[in-house]
């Protein structure tokens, strides 16, 4: 079982660099069924969060990371399918994410950039404008 402790190591490097928002262990622990993992001999690999947004039957990508020592091995790819099968089992029509970094990859990877107002109300209302994210959508089917 993967505990807070290995996601917040993993993700780490990525919210030192900005490409991910910082997360406390409390908030990690707090929402851990909703990580979706890959690892190798206990060692996680990578990993990212589906929450569900109780709107529009919409899920939302959150701290999708690969570990640096792991990356260009198709590990996104393989996450990208679990997190799918996660979003069919939990009955969500579209999932979403927000990004300033890896635009090529979820086009690439079936995803349609939206505006703001694509987005359920209340995410509407805490979209951080300053940070200038760009928003992607994909069905789940």
């Amino acid at each position: 079982m993967i505990k807070a402790e290995q996601i917040l190591t993993m993700v780490k490097p990525f919210v030192e660099e900005g490409k991910i928002l910082p997360r406390t262990k409390a908030q990690i622990n707090k929402n851990l069924g909703d990580f979706v993992c890959l690892t190798d001999n206990n060692q996680l690999l990578a990993c990212a969060g589906l929450k569900d947004c109780k709107e529009g039957g919409m899920g939302e990508i959150y701290s999708l990371a690969v570990s640096k020592k792991s990356q260009k091995m198709g590990l996104s790819l393989k996450l990208l399918n679990k997190i799918m099968q996660k979003a069919k089992v939990e009955k969500f029509s579209k999932v979403f994410a927000l990004t300033k970094h890896g635009i090529g990859w979820f086009i690439k990877n079936g995803f349609t950039q939206m505006k703001i107002t694509d987005l359920p109300k209340k995410h509407q209302a805490l979209f951080n404008q300053d940070r200038n994210s760009s928003i992607f959508f994909k069905d789940v089917n």
